[in-house]
């Protein structure tokens, strides 16, 4: 495991109340719901650097109409493929 850092936060009177509840059902010490949180925020901020990318890149090269055509026609064959249910 890596080396740990600390960090001091100052928290207000109400984020620490609800943080003391949740560590009550939790059981985690302070500093382990602080870095669960974190890590959290930090995947979540990872997750929509990530789409931003994605978004980015395909308007910058969006798909042609002979890829939606061959995107459909393969579409259609997966799903003719498959069990139906008749009602």
């Amino acid at each position: 495991m890596a080396k740990a850092g600390k960090i001091a936060v100052s928290l207000d009177a109400e984020l620490l109340r609800r943080v003391e509840r949740v560590r009550g059902r939790t059981g985690e010490s302070r500093s382990a719901l602080v870095s669960r949180a974190l890590r959290q925020l930090t995947h979540e901020d990872e997750d929509a650097r990530r789409v931003a990318e994605y978004v980015e890149t395909y308007r910058a090269t969006p798909e042609t109409a002979a890829e939606v055509v061959a995107a459909r026609d393969s579409a259609k064959r997966a799903l003719a493929a498959l069990p139906w249910d008749e009602e």
